[in-house]
């Protein structure tokens, strides 16, 4: 029983936040924020129904569905082996829990029980997770479902179970991390060695850790009842953490009160750069203050190139050591679903896409230090373009070892046939690069525009606010899809009986050609504005002179 100052305690504090949800959401209009739930489901939902009836896949053969059903739990399961690293290196560092700043302050220095207080925002914590990943997890099952045996809603089912699961392992191994308070050295050892047992199990087929996890993703297709294994293993996971909340480090509260604050706002504001760097100081990731080694000054004058080039390097060589395998595995993603869309997974293309744009954001840190310090680079005596299109250069040359990682994943997924070698090779460099240029696109259009006026948006109708904003966001995927999406022309060769080398090397002069316009345009973005303006203000002179005289 509950001591009266206990309860009165916890009746203050559901009253306190009950008051804070009210106010709010005070100013929000329920049926206009009902009609916007709407619209996004309907159009969302229609989008991805859309999308997938629209892509004539043909079922796949017998041979490749028994792989499928032999080696896909071991893959899968590595899925969620790097989901439960993520996880205990993120406990480590103090996640997955983010409360506000008032909480941190108030709440947690109140005398009531801290679970009790921290239960709420587990629970809403685990709970956004777990819908998250359940969504992605069933767009993905029907997308697979449509080539593997088995009704699109069993997939679906299927593949909403695996996402929830991955996303409780993370959740779950984040709290166990925390609450135990384990060292960061210790969460790195343990999840490394689960990412490297699962990787023995895709590559050698031992036991792996996780294999009942990626069952659960072929429920679509036959159920095995043992599976639920590593269900009740990821649901104890969790139940610990949860039962172990007051454990929790209220220094570190305080630290990702602050910076999740930040994050929400800058994701208002489409900010993604600032988005990158407040997860970076979430997972405590700094970079080196010396690079690995420092590239050799040459002698006499080296010109603009020869320093933008030199001090690019050095900013690359300070990634710790966390990014450039967080990199690595990006790299190796885009080489699995290219694979996958040779043997004839269509929409795979895009996963490429996102995961090119995201290794372009990373890589690309020498052009967003400029663009973050963009008064700087106005005040040296060069145009604005040629100084950032110099900078392309070092992260550039940087893709092409991950390009080469990306180059042998497909082949691997591709059976590691001596006919694909070639051809991987060919497309490898060209659509890493033109991937990425969707991550220079995102970094380069947040520079302030010289031609344009403050106010310039202020008098713009909402619906056009709306629309700029839209494709603001999206134009930089669409780049990165162009570039990735040529990887279909040596699977038409292929089923044509052509030559597969000439058609990726005609997939690779085109991505080439989007890497080359991108190039030119970040050099040549502010010469075009200037006159797109200076013709614009000539032809409202113009107009007024004519007005004025009539």
């Amino acid at each position: 029983m509950s001591e009266p100052g206990t309860s009165i305690g916890f009746d203050a504090l559901r009253d306190l936040r009950r008051r804070r949800k009210l106010h709010r959401l005070g100013n929000l209009d329920w049926f206009e924020a009902a009609y916007r739930v709407y619209l996004f489901g309907f159009f969302g939902g229609g989008a991805v129904l859309w999308i997938s009836s629209s892509i004539k896949d043909t079922p796949v053969s017998d041979a490749v569905a028994a792989d499928v059903l032999a080696h896909g739990p071991a893959v899968l399961g590595l899925l969620v082996a790097f989901a439960f690293m993520a996880g205990v290196r993120g406990g480590a560092q103090g996640g997955p829990v983010a409360l506000e700043a008032a909480d941190v302050v108030y709440v947690m220095l109140a005398p009531i029980d801290r679970r009790r207080a921290l239960w709420k925002p587990a629970v809403q914590r685990l709970r956004s997770a777990v819908f998250s990943g359940a969504m992605a997890g069933g767009i993905i099952g029907q997308l697979a479902g449509r080539r593997l045996p088995g009704s699109t809603v069993a997939w679906f089912g299927s593949g909403a179970l695996f996402g929830a699961n991955l996303a409780a392992v993370w959740v779950g191994a984040a709290l166990v991390a925390h609450t135990l308070r384990m060292p960061r050295w210790l969460a790195t050892a343990l999840g490394l060695a689960g990412v490297l047992w699962q990787a023995a199990a895709v590559g050698w087929g031992v036991v792996g850790p996780f294999n009942l996890d990626g069952s659960l993703a072929l429920w679509g297709w036959r159920v095995r009842g043992y599976d639920l294994l590593a269900v009740a293993f990821t649901l104890t996971m969790v139940a610990v953490g949860m039962a172990l909340l007051r454990r929790l480090s209220l220094d570190a509260l305080a630290r990702r009160s602050a910076l999740v604050a930040q994050l929400r706002f800058a994701v208002t504001m489409q900010d993604l750069r600032t988005v990158i760097l407040l997860r970076r100081q979430l997972n405590q990731e700094r970079a080196r203050h010396r690079p690995y080694f420092r590239l050799p000054a040459a002698g006499g004058s080296v010109g603009l190139t020869g320093s933008v080039w030199r001090r690019g390097w050095h900013g690359l060589l300070r990634f710790p050591v966390p990014r450039l395998v967080r990199m690595a595995a990006i790299a190796a993603g885009m080489g699995v679903l290219q694979g996958m869309v040779v043997r004839g997974t269509t929409p795979a293309f895009l996963g490429t896409a996102i995961l090119g744009f995201v290794l372009g954001l990373e890589v690309m840190e020498p052009l967003s230090q400029e663009v973050d310090q963009a008064d700087r680079a106005d005040a040296l005596p060069i145009e604005r373009g040629d100084l950032m299109s110099r900078h392309l250069l070092a992260p550039a040359a940087a893709l092409v070892p991950f390009a080469v990682v990306a180059a042998v994943a497909a082949w691997l997924t591709l059976g590691a046939h001596s006919d694909a070698l070639v051809p991987a090779l060919v497309l490898a460099v060209p659509t890493l690069l033109g991937a990425a240029t969707g991550g220079v696109v995102s970094i380069v259009k947040d520079l302030p525009d010289p031609s344009s006026a403050p106010t310039q948006q202020t008098f713009m109708p909402p619906e056009m606010v709306g629309f700029t904003t839209a494709i603001r966001i999206v134009w930089p995927i669409v780049v990165s899809t162009l570039t990735t999406c040529t990887v279909l022309l040596p699977r038409a060769a292929y089923e044509a009986g052509d030559s597969v080398v000439g058609a990726a090397i005609r997939g690779a002069i085109g991505s080439l050609l989007v890497v080359l316009l991108v190039f030119q345009w970040v050099r040549l973005r502010d010469r075009l504005r200037r006159k797109i303006s200076a013709f614009m203000d000539e032809g409202r002179a113009y107009t007024s002179q004519q007005r004025s005289s009539a």
